[in-house]
């Protein structure tokens, strides 16, 4: 069973599903923001998790895992990208984070990254493991290890991002 019920919608290459999830943002991120993305003059109001399906468990670190967190991240930037510009459409400002990086991708880089391993595990109370090299990975319900977490961050609240993502879906 999967928490908060989220919109399903597939990757274009391999089509496995794709969870979406739109909630408030954590204290954390609230109370940082500055800090987090200097640009943004507002507190965001939602935050939207997109879970990718992936191929393989990526808990290991080899050239399988390597290649498919390399295409999963060119599926995640396709995807924010064109969701950018239909909120932007829609009056909404929306800043996609880097999967691996923490960082936003369309602003300045703020003093601190985003960890949204810990973000998503806050908000949808994923567990998650800490790997021998440094890394935080998502345990997922049904998919445990083999989910490639990612976010965006919105200044409309999460009723009106979902009332947008429902009609795209």
């Amino acid at each position: 069973m999967l928490a908060n019920n989220p919109i399903i919608s597939y990757q274009k290459t391999v089509r496995l599903p794709i969870e979406i999830y739109i909630k408030k943002p954590s204290d954390f991120i609230i109370n940082n923001i500055s800090q987090l993305l200097p640009n943004w003059k507002i507190h965001p109001a939602s935050i939207i998790i997109v879970l990718f399906y992936c191929q393989i468990p990526i808990k290991t670190v080899n050239q399988g895992v390597e290649t498919e967190k390399k295409r999963l991240k060119q599926e995640f930037l396709q995807f924010a990208n064109s969701l950018r510009v239909i909120l932007q459409k829609e009056k909404c400002l929306i800043e996609i984070i880097d999967p691996q990086e923490g960082k936003p991708i369309n602003t300045n880089q703020g003093a601190i990254n985003f960890d949204i391993v810990a973000t998503i595990h806050q908000l949808l109370g994923f567990s998650f493991e800490n790997t021998n090299e440094g890394c935080k990975i998502l345990n997922h319900p049904t998919q445990k290890n083999a989910i490639y977490p990612t976010i965006l961050l919105s200044n409309r609240c999460p009723k009106t991002i979902n009332s947008i993502l429902q009609k795209l879906f």
